[in-house]
């Protein structure tokens, strides 16, 4: 019998090459219809076991899928071709389950590594304008700082709840956190949580770019069903470069970029430092107009107040020249500096006939475009694959990552409200005495920047380990059992310190705050699958799985407030201390099943259920169910049965239902120790949180339907897709204020429900593709329209932002867009003029707010042209987000100071634009002339308030990337030991178009994944980046 069984099988050996007929590795090489395979080494060879009749299909990212079928032995030799439109793709979905991309009843998008030009260490921010329906917004230019990413719209109403997405790296559930925590002195700060003072990372930023091979983005709830929970918000699949069979292949990857800031707000340079024309301060020591020294120095060391002048503090005064002590500053240029990055990466990757390794190791350091920050993350990433018996596989994969640095302050009392009061008349940069303190103008009213600098941040350390395990067993041809468990687990240790001469530590007489956040992960997930052909025509697969999770968090943290050495960092250097201790969890319980059908290869049918058990929510709402069902039909042979025009007509559509659970530890009433002092001067006992839960949450429902199309024409080369969706968020959980009588100040409950709707278009061609010259273009646009459809009866809105006293809310009402800004403006006449009272002045109408903006935008496009030219290529991405409006915080504290180019018009009289009353009932045109001084722009009831000065048109096109690379000739290396060259330049967001008066509105005054939008002015300003790289292959 065993002589009988070798004589069927068959021995199978070939080469697989690109295009140009250069070998490709990593090439799968499967039997079709079977568990078995292998893939192709360096050089592109491969050799398998097959027997007559079996069909060999051969795959690769980025390339058409080829089948082959077998009758005999011998010698197969393969080429694939490239397609900018990926008809063939085969493409990571959920679970790790691969597909062809036409069996998919729903939208996602692939997009290779190797077509990104890595600027951002961050790889999520990479995919900028690369994505229909996906936006990703770096939110500030600090060195480390996050990356906030919103697929298909914001889906939650609280302002606390991340829309963040599930991020899978090689099937293993990654933690993507931003977690502000709690970085904030007892009392003294403004600001209204800790996610406004810095740029916290998300924990995408721990995985190194150089590791990643392609991204996968689920956007819609079909997709990502089989997920569960998690990926309500969608879901970014990553998978990472893996061994091939052959010698050892080494890697090394080298790039340094220069930072500086993209776009600066402009100032006025006319007009010096004072009041009502008067000056208030001088350098010199022999002005006659001396009233005292602000800092007790000589005239070399500190300033005088001149005028009588008790204090100086704003951009009044005369013009320029009346004191060669005091000139103008371009305050901004002056204090940002050229932030310098420096990228190492060396690989190997390498394997023999039953298994293959890939290992990395990266270095990455920065030096921000803030004086005295810095990010620095080292990386070390392993992956293996061995096939221990014909029928059994186990891959292996861990990742370690370093990473720490210096983040700089921003939001309230920072270095950014500092910079936007700072007089453009004093040098910025010239901020110490002799003894060390504050070298300040004003003195002390506000905070000179670059002592802030220098003196006060965020330290942060952490260190991650991501390790998994996955065994497979190809039972039988067409079933395997496959079992992975993985664990993710941090620790964030951060430093705050805040000496007592800042004015956030003036009240506290400085503090110190040491937190430490740990998290950890461990899941488990098994998979069976089993395939099975009713007939050549109507094929099955079956799948089942279990998945478990488990999830802590611990953060501690303690504060030292009244320091005794004004300098010393150290928490014993404190005479009043605060300890605080959290520890929050949940436990998740997923069993699932998925059937797909294919009928004749064109018809395509997937169902797919699932139920959650989750911990967070109350014992009898725990359990919840949702389905999922996608639809794709191949109608190409109907509409063009000679695909004279037409290469693929496919429609798809998808209806899904998905579920979410509540918020960690926020059921019911929950108690806490105090270290506060009692009545009597001790400090203890115990006391309820203000804010309690829903004893009856149920959990939240999400129900998506999406239709769309893919045409391909002329041999594949042009594409067409379109999609749209409609989702419907219900039962959302939020937290509502309520009666302070009930001793509560709010309650998490199910509150409402918001709708999104949208439309997402990709448009490929492949315009030129010679051997030696190929053109390709890739356009991406999408819109999105979001509306509260439902708040309850008691609760008339929901707060996200508020201003203050300049009176611009983020916050929405039953039937807003998320996002609204709401805020006061000038009085208008039933005809839309702007009226102007009888002194000239026009009128705030501070007797209501009412909507004067919409954070997001109406549309957002992108297009990508790429160009290879023999061993030359040369890429670039324009993107452009039309609409959306966004509040300057900035701004607004530069316009009572008068330190911008929009107060430059000042000291004459001048006739606004309006009308004023006739006297009979009527209008007529203004012409009451006003002397415009600084009492016109910091009137409170004339103009500073008012929402068209204040909110602005965030809109913007930007050049996202540009790269041009260039490949060593193969001659040139023929005689070494180095396989391949490449060298490459690059610059990311370094052309900026906008309306916009600031810094580049795309950044964010609040942290990522804070669900808070349309704030900007007070972040670190966004940056343009120039880089040159070096790739040697060997």
């Amino acid at each position: 019998v065993s002589q009988l069984i070798s004589a069927q099988e068959l021995s199978v050996t070939g080469k697989v090459t690109d295009n140009a007929g250069e070998p490709l590795p990593g090439v799968n090489v499967v039997i079709k219809g079977k568990n078995l395979g292998t893939t192709t080494d360096f050089d592109g060879k491969y050799t398998i076991k097959v027997h007559p009749g079996d069909v060999l299909a051969f795959s690769s990212l980025g390339y058409e899928t080829v089948q082959k079928p077998v009758n005999k032995g011998g010698v197969i030799n393969v080429q694939l071709k490239e397609s900018a439109s990926q008809l063939n793709q085969i493409v990571v979905t959920a679970m790790g389950i691969k597909k062809n991309e036409k069996a998919l009843g729903y939208a996602s998008q692939q997009v290779k590594m190797n077509d990104l030009k890595q600027v951002n260490q961050n790889a999520l921010a990479n995919l900028q304008g690369q994505v229909s329906g996906v936006q990703i917004n770096q939110s500030s230019g600090a060195v480390g700082g996050g990356v906030d990413i919103l697929i298909r719209g914001v889906k939650s109403l609280d302002p606390s709840v991340s829309n963040q997405p599930l991020i899978i790296v090689d099937g293993i559930r990654v933690s993507n956190d931003i977690v502000a925590g709690n970085v904030l002195p007892s009392t003294g700060s403004n600001a209204p949580s800790s996610s406004e003072q810095f740029s916290f990372a998300n924990r995408a930023i721990d995985l190194n770019p150089d590791d990643i091979e392609s991204i996968n983005v689920l956007k819609g709830a079909a997709a990502a069903a089989l997920y569960g929970i998690d990926a309500a918000n969608g879901a970014i699949v990553i998978t990472t470069k893996k061994g091939i069979k052959g010698k050892p292949q080494f890697t090394l990857t080298t790039k340094t970029s220069a930072s500086q800031v993209n776009k600066y707000v402009e100032l006025q340079d006319k007009w010096r430092e004072g009041r009502f024309g008067v000056s208030k301060i001088t350098q010199d020591p022999n002005n006659p107009n001396i009233t005292t020294q602000v800092n007790g120095y000589g005239a070399s060391k500190g300033y005088w107040l001149i005028n009588n002048a008790t204090y100086s503090f704003h951009t009044w005064g005369p013009e320029y020249g009346d004191d060669p002590t005091i000139t103008f500053h371009d305050i901004y240029r002056d204090f940002f500096q050229t932030g310098i990055n420096n990228n190492i990466n060396f690989s190997v990757k390498g394997g023999g006939e039953k298994y293959n390794y890939y290992l990395s190791l990266g270095d990455n350091m920065s030096s921000g475009i803030v004086p005295n920050t810095d990010y620095n993350k080292l990386n070390v990433h392993v992956k293996a694959d061995y096939q221990l018996t014909k029928k059994f596989n186990l891959e292996v994969s861990s990742s370690y990552s370093n990473s720490s640095g210096k983040l700089p302050n921003n939001g309230d009392k920072s270095i950014m409200s500092s910079m936007s009061y700072w007089s453009p008349s004093i040098d910025v940069n010239d901020y110490l005495l002799p003894d060390g303190r504050q070298k300040n103008y004003t003195p002390y009213w506000i905070d000179n920047p670059r002592y802030f600098a220098e003196k006060s941040g965020l330290q942060t350390d952490v260190s991650r380990i991501i390790t998994g395990a996955n065994a497979k067993w190809n039972v039988t041809d067409n079933f395997n059992i496959n079992y992975r468990i993985s664990n993710d687990n941090y620790v964030d240790a951060r430093n705050r310190f805040v000496p007592a001469d800042l004015d956030v530590g003036t009240q506290v007489k400085g503090f110190i705050i040491n937190q430490n956040i740990r998290f950890n992960s461990l899941n488990s997930l098994l998979l069976a699958s089993y395939n099975y052909n009713l007939n050549d025509d109507m094929k099955f697969t079956f799948m089942a799985g279990n998945e478990i999770t488990k999830q802590k968090r611990i953060s501690e943290t303690q504060r030292g407030e009244t320091l005794i050495l004004p300098y010393f960092n150290n928490i014993s250097n404190a005479e009043n201390f605060y300890a605080f201790s959290n520890e929050i969890g949940k436990n998740r319980l997923g069993v699932f099943g998925e059937i797909d059908m294919a009928y004749k290869d064109q018809l395509f049918v997937s169902l797919t259920g699932r139920n959650d058990w989750s911990s967070t929510l109350p014992k009898q709402n725990r359990s919840f169910f949702y389905p999922s069902v996608n639809v794709s039909y191949i109608a190409t042979n109907l509409i063009d049965q000679e695909n004279k025009i037409f290469s693929l007509a496919k429609f798809r559509f998808s209806w899904a239902n998905v579920g979410k659970d509540a918020p960690e530890g926020i059921l019911g009433t929950h108690w806490a120790i105090s270290n506060y002092p009692n009545n009597n001067g001790s400090a203890g006992g115990i006391y309820p949180y203000t804010t309690e839960g829903d004893i009856n949450l149920k959990p939240e429902n999400q129900r998506t339907t999406e239709f769309g199309f893919d045409f391909r024409f002329f041999d594949n080369r042009l594409r067409l897709d379109y999609t749209y969706y409609d989702n419907l968020n219900t039962d959302l959980i939020a937290r509502i204020p309520v009666s302070y009588t009930s001793g509560k100040t709010s309650i998490w409950t199910n509150a409402g429900s918001l709708k999104n709707t949208g439309h997402e278009i990709l448009l490929s061609g492949r315009w030129i593709d010679k051997t030696d010259f190929n053109w390709t273009t890739t356009v991406n646009w999408s819109t999105n329209k979001g509306v509260v459809e439902s708040l309850p009866d008691e609760i008339p809105y929901i707060i996200y932002a508020n201003s203050g006293y300049a009176g611009v809310v983020s916050m929405v009402k039953q039937g807003d867009a998320p996002g609204t800004l709401y805020g006061y403006t000038w009085k208008y006449n039933e005809n839309g003029d702007r009226i102007i009272d009888s002194n000239g002045l026009p009128i705030i109408d501070t007797s209501k707010k009412v909507v004067v903006g919409q954070a997001f935008p109406d549309w957002v496009g992108s297009i990508t042209n790429s160009f290879n030219y023999k061993d030359f290529n040369l890429s670039f991405n324009f993107e452009y987000k039309k609409g959306g409006d966004a509040y300057d915080a900035g701004q607004r504290n530069s316009i009572r100071d008068g330190t911008i180019k929009i107060t430059e018009l000042r000291y004459q009289n001048v006739v606004l634009d309006g009308v004023q009353d006739d006297g009979n009932g009527g209008w007529k045109p203004n012409e009451t002339p006003v002397y415009i001084d600084e009492g016109y722009y910091r009137s409170s009831s004339h103009y500073n308030r008012a929402s068209e000065i204040l909110v602005q048109d965030a809109s913007w096109v930007k050049l996202r990337n540009v790269s041009l690379t260039y490949t060593f000739p193969k001659t040139w290396l023929k005689n070494s030991f180095i396989n391949k060259v490449q060298v490459n330049a690059s610059g990311n967001n370094f052309l900026l178009w906008t309306p916009f008066r600031g810094f580049d509105p795309e950044g964010s005054q609040f942290s990522a994944g804070s669900n808070t939008y349309g704030f900007t002015g007070l972040n670190i300003p966004l940056t343009q980046t120039y880089s040159l790289g070096l790739k040697v292959n060997f």
